[in-house]
């Protein structure tokens, strides 16, 4: 494992030495330090590794499997190059693979999880663990990039100005990258500078990771430990840039246009200070939320997608379990933050309104106009810190009072945040301190948070702790406190085992600009993996088993259950995976949506999947499942997808599942509940075509189907208990239809870094109606006739500056 060494040296460099080209293969002794050549030369980055520069320097190959994490050494050699000069960091990567086996597969940014051949940069620009940046291009030149937190936090909601590019060659491929520095955010140095540094490689037909230093995923440290490098005399001189931008908007059902102008800018005077904000945005329909039906009481977490929100946003991630990227099985797997600024810019308000006043879908769903954002970062010493505001203007919705159309005006929000925390890694371990507030302001009250939180990670890395406290006042509310704090044990490589515990009383509540699921919630949880790598008879094996127990503030018991998991790689590529999940008997406090509590059964949820190798051009898979409604139901899914790649820069995704549900209890009103026999279709079709790697043309269709007819009828008894059934209340039939739909096509030009032109046309739509007979072909038709957005979109945004 290697460790920080701190303006250190190189000594007994050469152990072996190879000859390759003009240049050498340099074997690293442990430890080893790599002092960077400066060189001022102009290098095209074009992916050619043409110039002289790159035969004469070094070149590291120390690179072994990590996925699977066996450690072992590479089939083909990958030969990596580096120097600097007073702008930003040059990297070279040179592979060996037939031409035969290489996969090209275009996309756009930060598509992770297409299986292709590419090379990434880890950097750590803090020196010691703090923070740092990843930058990733794949063959054909698409790239990748984000942030990095302690230990292995990585998070795409990062675009940096910088630039990569392939080439094949007659080896294999090759690839260069620019990282300048002023892009990324480093402390203040007197001369010399540390940087780690991590390098990976995925080859794609073989389904492998490589990397240098090899740290898989099944090991606890990651930042803490990569390579180091040292630089001198690096400190950017002061960086700007304004990102000017113009929208057209033409909406198809009111047969209105908008223009709007606006920019962005970003100013760096330093390595350690940033400031970036926008003046009257658009951020416009130019990416569309996955579709998703929830007839349920707990809100759906959807992830940011505006590039002003998501540079810096790093900073105000207090706890790992603000990671909106967590795919955890069972229960816990939903996001506890304080800062979810999908709510800045949201939907607005529901406004009040009076006796005989209605508002329809279409206006309840417009956004919030922003006049404005700012957005602080920096650091100082081994303190980092963050401050965001925003404010929103106020909005005028077309309501109708007695038939009469009039327009209604909703006061906009205004946003603060306020983020400082202390970090340090004495001797290997990591811990920090932090502070984090915000507060709202808007016409139905105030709302204010204050946390506290707390990291610690050992030397070794076999203990990390994590942990938050906070508290919430809004107005006309007593105030209300939470907290949790999670604790992680890695015994050995593929052996890890958590413990959390979290509180929150029934007043505490942070949605009005964070996100939390429930409160009123006390909660145990705990999991325990195991990664198995190298079988003879399978590449890699992991099982993961969990559980939680809960109560509120009535000491009911408010869920349970237990978790298992198994995911297993064959020699061949194909995937399995099995889950089997037991839920207890508990009581439901969340939906009767403040009718009462009422008991629901012991439940048991069983799926598989299998998928084939995803290297191929052609890939599919399907998933089977059973699973217990809440009073004893029964529910069958199945699911299937295909993905077509002909070539690099076409692919059709095709997806789609069916539920078949006898049993699901849905609320109706005050203590009514009633359950449903239903079906539910949920097709995925997506089509990309790139004319290169900078521009895409891409067709998108998700569609969300459901038809349910009544059965039996309930009511929440008085106290606590069972369900009671009875005759249907007086009223029409419960039965109802639902139709979600969301078409999209976009075209998208990277004219240059952080560059785009955009031609988007965007039909979303969303009906609920009592259709007892309807077919699913009238479902789909009814919703889609009668759209909530139908617009087209044209925007250009150019960046400009150092």
């Amino acid at each position: 494992m290697f460790r920080f060494f701190f303006f250190g040296v190189l000594s007994s460099f050469f152990i072996s030495v190879v000859a390759y080209s003009d240049s050498v293969v340099v074997e690293l002794g442990a430890d080893e330090t790599i002092v960077l050549e400066r060189h001022d030369i102009d290098v095209s980055i074009d992916g050619q590794l043409s110039e002289p520069i790159w035969q004469q320097l070094s070149a590291f190959d120390e690179f072994v499997v990590i996925e699977p994490d066996t450690l072992g050494p590479t089939s083909h050699a990958t030969r990596v190059r580096l120097f600097y000069d007073d702008k930003g960091l040059y990297v070279g990567v040179d592979v060996d693979q037939p031409k035969e086996t290489l996969i090209s597969r275009l996309s756009g940014r930060d598509a992770r999880n297409i299986n292709r051949d590419s090379v990434s940069l880890t950097l750590d620009t803090s020196g010691d663990g703090r923070y740092g940046y990843w930058f990733g291009v794949n063959l054909g030149d698409s790239l990748m990039d984000g942030t990095l937190l302690p230990e292995r936090k990585f998070s795409s909601d990062w675009n940096g100005a910088w630039r990569g590019a392939t080439h094949v060659t007659e080896a294999g491929w090759s690839a260069e990258m620019y990282i300048p520095w002023g892009s990324v955010s480093m402390p203040k140095v007197a001369d010399v500078r540390r940087i780690g540094m991590y390098m990976s490689r995925k080859v794609a037909y073989l389904d492998q990771r490589w990397a240098w230093p090899g740290l898989p995923a099944s090991l606890p440290k990651f930042i803490s430990s990569l390579q180091s490098l040292e630089v001198s005399g690096v400190d950017p001189t002061q960086q700007y840039s304004i990102y000017p931008f113009a929208t057209l908007s033409s909406d198809q059902i009111d047969r209105e246009s908008d223009g709007r102008v606006g920019a962005d800018f970003f100013w760096r005077p330093s390595t350690n200070f940033q400031l970036t904000g926008t003046i009257n945005p658009d951020f416009g329909i130019v990416e569309s939320d996955d579709v998703v039906v929830n007839l349920s009481a707990t809100e759906t977490f959807f992830p940011e997608k505006r590039l002003f929100f998501l540079e810096g946003q790093e900073v105000f991630a207090a706890s790992p379990r603000a990671d909106t990227r967590s795919n955890d099985v069972g229960d816990a797997g939903s996001p506890i933050t304080l800062v979810n600024t999908r709510r800045i810019g949201g939907e607005v308000d529901e406004p009040v309104l009076g006796e005989g006043v209605s508002i329809s879908d279409r206006e309840r769903i417009q956004p919030a106009e922003l006049m404005g954002a700012t957005k602080l970062t920096g650091q100082y010493g081994r303190f980092r810190y963050g401050i965001l505001g925003a404010f929103e203007d106020d909005t005028d919705l077309v309501v109708s009072e007695n038939g009469v159309e009039r327009e209604f005006s909703v006061e906009g929000r205004d946003y603060a945040v306020a983020r400082l925390v202390y970090e340090d890694s004495p001797g290997g371990a990591y811990r920090a301190f932090g502070m984090l507030s915000t507060a709202v302001a808007h016409e139905k009250g105030d709302a204010v948070v204050n946390s506290l939180d707390g990291h610690y990670l050992s030397v070794d890395g076999q203990w990390k702790i994590d942990g938050q406290v906070f508290v919430s006042e809004i107005d006309d509310i007593d105030t209300g406190t939470g907290g949790f704090v999670d604790l992680e044990y890695t015994a050995r490589q593929g052996i890890r085992s958590r413990v959390g515990v979290e509180y929150f009383d029934e007043n505490v509540d942070i949605n009005d600009l964070g996100f939390m699921q429930r409160n009123d919630n006390l909660r145990i949880r705990s999991s325990h993996t195991r990664t198995t790598s190298g079988m003879t008879w399978a590449r890699n094996n992991q099982f993961d088993i969990r559980g939680y127990v809960q109560q509120n503030k009535e000491d009911l018991f408010t869920g349970g259950g237990v978790f298992l998991a198994n995911k297993m790689t064959f020699n061949n590529l194909s995937k399995i995976t099995a889950r089997a999940s037991f839920y207890a008997s508990s009581y439901d406090d969340l939906n009767s949506y403040g009718n009462g509590s009422y008991r629901i059964d012991d439940r048991v949820d069983l799926s598989f999947a299998w998928q084939s190798d995803t290297s191929k051009p052609v890939s599919y898979g399907f998933d089977v499942g059973y699973k217990n409604e809440h009073l004893g139901g029964d529910t069958y899914i199945v699911g299937a997808f295909l993905d077509w790649r002909p070539t690099d820069r076409f692919g059709v995704s095709v997806k789609s599942g069916y539920q078949d549900r006898e049993g699901w209890l849905l609320h109706q009103e005050d203590k009514n509940f009633t359950t449903f026999s239903a079906e539910q279709w949920t097709p995925k079709v997506s089509v990309d075509y790139f004319v290169s790697a900078k521009q895409q043309l891409r067709v998108s269709m998700q569609w969300v189907g459901i038809k349910a007819k009544e059965d039996e009828f309930f009511a929440i008894p008085d106290k606590p208990g069972k369900l009671i059934s009875g005759p249907k209340p007086a009223g029409a039939s419960d039965n109802f239809s639902v139709s979600q739909m969301s078409f999209q096509a976009r075209y998208r030009w990277e004219i240059a870094p952080l560059s785009d032109v955009f031609l988007v046309y965007t039909r979303l739509a969303y009906q609920s109606a009592r259709l007892a007979d309807a077919d699913f072909s009238n479902v789909f038709t009814n919703s889609y006739d009668e759209p909530l957005v139908n617009v087209f979109v044209f925007k250009i945004r150019y960046r400009l500056g150092s």
